[in-house]
Order: C-alpha cells, then structure tokens, then sequence
C-alpha cells in the first residue's frame, strides 16, 4: 500500500446501481478508487466524476461509510437479480480489510433469497469471508483476474495487488469448499500476458477452475501511456513502439493470442468452458 494513500470517507445515495453489463443486473462498488493501483486499469475514468482528476489513479479510494446502510433498505425493495460486486474497484483491496463493506454486502445479500452475487477480485483477502459465502453457496460465484502469471511483470502492472501464486492458492481453497470460481485473463497484454502462460493455466485448471474468460486491453490516452511506462520498466530492451501499436491497433494479435489461450486451456482443463467477451 502506498503509505501517502489518500482515504476520505464520504457517504453514498444509493448502493445498487442498474448495469447494461450482460448477465448482471445491479452493480454494488463499496469504493471509489483501487489501491490495487494497475497501470492498465479502465475504471480510471473514474476520476472524472470523483472530484480526483488531478490525482493519479491508485492513490486515492473514497469509502461508502454509510453503503451497508442504504443497501440494507434497498433490497427489500428490489424484485431481485444478480449483482457485481464490483465494476470499478477490486472490493477486496487492503482497505477492506479495517472498514469490511464487502464482508457486509455478501452478508445482506445472503438474507435477501431473491438476489445472486458474483464477487470479481485480485485478492486472497476474500478467503476472510469464505463462511458467508458457503452460507450462500448455490446464490455466489467468485471470480480472479490474472493479467499475467509473471512474478515480474504483476509486480509492475498491478503493484499493489494479490500475487498471482495466492489468488490461485485461493481458487483452490474456494473450490475445495465448494464455492463456483472463475478466473478472468483480463486485459490481454501482447508479451506480458504470454509470459509465463501455459504454466499458469495449467495452475488454475489444478485448482479446479472450470471457467475462463478473457477481455483485451481497452486503449485510452493516459492509461496507454501509463501501460507503455510499465513495459519499459518491466523489459528495458522491448521495441516500446511495437507495443504501443499492438495496443492501439492489435486486433489480429489479440485474436491470435485468444486463439492461443482458448487452446492451451482446452488443453489442461477438463469438463471446463472458455468466453472471450471481446
């Protein structure tokens, strides 16, 4: 965690919030603001309506006090439906682990037989609840993104989330208690997402991980900027205009390497199923 983190507690209107996104209706996002601080990461835009656009993303996170309060009145009054927990912050960053709004969420949740709950997170902090979300076992799934299986590059591209090696520990801790779990390859990056590859799959499929799904990277000015920076430290020697290019305008390559992930994964995973959402 960077220790000049600014934290501001601030109090929410509403907790549910309707989503186009297929397959979930109700997003619920606990915090404004990642710790995780990925360099690639899409909900920067978030900045914009904050009132953090001067500060970089990963050194800010806004805290929803008063969230369990308004999403416990919400529910009741809500027909149902599935719910992401969260579009545009991990729930699981350090911060949850003192003020707990996403321990709360799966705990309202869990009382409200109407509603199911997909959690989406980089970090093992989730296994702290796993006796809620037995509690709602057939209404919860748990899903991992890995953007790379390199110790090297994750420590450069997500500084501050979950090794890679403990949200695979987790899957296989989840699994065994029986919890549904996915694992999300998201963005593909040209070369990071490569290294390491076939090894890591061969990880997640051992945990017992029966989903997999992919996403590419979504360029945007200053987040493209922020990725070519993070190539250039992970591998001083990469022709950084290439990279730059594949982002930009990779289709094929992206195309190529989902190919090349859908096989892999067919290869080392049995009785599973594979989506690319690009």
């Amino acid at each position: 965690m960077e220790s000049r983190l600014k934290v501001t507690e601030k109090a929410c209107k509403t907790a549910l919030s309707k989503t186009q996104i297929s397959s979930y209706d109700y997003t619920i996002n606990p915090y404004t603001g990642c710790e995780n601080g990925c360099v690639y990461c899409y909900a920067n835009f978030m900045r914009r309506f904050s009132g953090h656009l001067r500060d970089r993303w990963g050194s800010f996170v806004d805290v929803k006090v008063n969230l369990l309060d308004v999403l416990g009145k919400e529910l009741p009054r809500k027909p149902g439906g599935k719910i992401w927990l969260s579009s545009v912050c991990d729930p699981y960053q350090p911060l949850e682990k003192k003020y707990k709004l996403s321990q709360g969420v799966i705990n309202l949740v869990s009382r409200n037989s109407g509603f199911s709950l997909s959690v989406l997170t980089k970090s093992s902090l989730v296994l702290r609840d796993l006796d809620l979300l037995e509690q709602m076992k057939d209404r919860v799934d748990v899903g991992f993104t890995i953007t790379t299986f390199s110790p090297k590059a994750q420590r450069i591209f997500e500084p501050n989330a979950s090794r890679v090696s403990d949200r695979i520990k987790a899957l296989r801790r989840l699994n065994e208690a029986g919890i549904d779990t996915w694992v999300f390859i998201a963005p593909i990056l040209p070369y990071a997402t490569e290294e390491d590859l076939e090894c890591g799959l061969r990880r997640v499929a051992e945990a017992g991980v029966k989903r997999l799904m992919t996403d590419r990277y979504n360029a945007r000015g200053m987040i493209i900027q922020q990725t070519i920076q993070a190539y250039k430290q992970w591998n001083a020697e990469m022709d950084l205009k290439k990279v730059r290019d594949l982002l930009w305008h990779g289709d094929e390559c992206y195309r190529q390497l989902d190919d090349r992930i859908a096989r892999l994964w067919k290869e080392v995973a049995t009785d599973a199923t594979y989506e690319a959402v690009f």
